[in-house]
C-alpha cells in the first residue's frame, strides 16, 4: 500500500477503464459474478470463445480512438491455459488492460 487514499490524488492523475461484461447470479468456480464465454454460443452463456479456460469475460473495452494496444490486442495477450482452479493462476495468467490517464 502507498498509504495514499483516492481523495489524497488530484482527479486529474487518475486513469480509468471502462468494461463491459455480463453478470451471472451463478458464476464458475473462481469467478466473481462475471457470465462466462464460450466457444459456442448457448442459453445463458456468449459464444466466441476461444478453446481455453483463461480467455476473457470482457465484452467491450471503452479505450479512447487511436489508444494503444487496441481492445483485440489487449484482450487477446495471455497464455492460453486449460487451468480450471482459478485460484492456481496469477495476473501474468491472464489479459491485462493499460488504464487510460490523462496526458
Amino acid at each position: 500500500s502507498l498509504g495514499l487514499a483516492v481523495g489524497d490524488l488530484a482527479p486529474a492523475t487518475w486513469g480509468y477503464l471502462g468494461v463491459v461484461m455480463s453478470q451471472e447470479g451463478y458464476p464458475a468456480s473462481g469467478v466473481w459474478r462475471i457470465r462466462d464465454v464460450e466457444p459456442a454460443a448457448q442459453q445463458w452463456r456468449m459464444g466466441g470463445a476461444p478453446a481455453d479456460t483463461t480467455h476473457t469475460r470482457i465484452i467491450d473495452v471503452a479505450y479512447p480512438e487511436g489508444f494503444t494496444p487496441t481492445q483485440e490486442e489487449a484482450l487477446s495477450a495471455y497464455p492460453p491455459s486449460q487451468e480450471t482452479d482459478m485460484d492456481a493462476l496469477g495476473p501474468d495468467d491472464l489479459a491485462q488492460l493499460e488504464m487510460v490517464t490523462p496526458e
